[in-house]
């Protein structure tokens, strides 16, 4: 009889691929059934693009990042500013200069060009509060015309923020008006 003499190499590759297939099998059986189709809620559709509020702390402007859920708009922008922050920044030392409003205000734009009509009534807005207006509309208009791709808020994905004009009209009081090449860099999310 012959006797076969196995090599060091062909035991190692003997138990290698029995190795192999050991872990094949425990993979293709992790215990988890296969389903088809399962409806939970609405479509991913990406990232919501994220509002940059600026408030005042220590008589300084701060960009705060907010995401919120809904359509991206250059008005709901201003109209999250004027409420001010939540409790939770106001905890942060965070605060505004901007006045409280009895009614929404118009926002209009023409390109890089955004006017807003506050309602009859509010308050003349100081330099800072000035600022925080016209640094968010500045923002809020550049993520509007981004994810816009038609230009209907009538902006360029390729502007920048301080392409940015604001006029503030406040009927029978004065038109003010700012740009958005001095608001300050990235904004956190606080």
């Amino acid at each position: 009889m012959r006797r076969l003499i196995r090599s060091g190499r062909g035991q190692r590759a003997v138990r290698s691929g029995l190795s192999l297939t050991a872990a094949a099998l425990l993979l293709s059986s992790c215990g988890i059934p296969s389903t088809g189709v399962v409806e939970a809620g609405e479509a991913a559709t990406g990232i919501r693009p994220a509002y940059v509020l600026y408030f005042v702390r220590q008589d300084t402007l701060r960009s705060i990042r907010s995401q919120v859920p809904g359509t991206f708009d250059i008005g709901t922008a201003v109209e999250l500013l004027f409420r001010g922050p939540d409790a939770l920044l106001v905890r942060k030392g965070l605060t505004t200069e901007l006045p409280p409003l009895t009614s929404t205000p118009t926002v209009r734009t023409d390109g890089a060009l955004v006017s807003v009509e506050l309602p009859r009534g509010t308050e003349p807005l100081n330099r800072t509060a000035l600022a925080q207006l016209t640094c968010t509309i500045a923002d809020a208009r550049l993520v509007a015309s981004a994810g816009s791709g038609s230009g209907s808020w009538g902006g360029s994905a390729s502007g920048t923020a301080s392409s940015t004009k604001v006029t503030v009209t406040i009927p029978g009081v004065r038109q003010t008006e700012g740009s958005g090449g001095k608001c300050p860099g990235s904004a956190t999310a606080e």
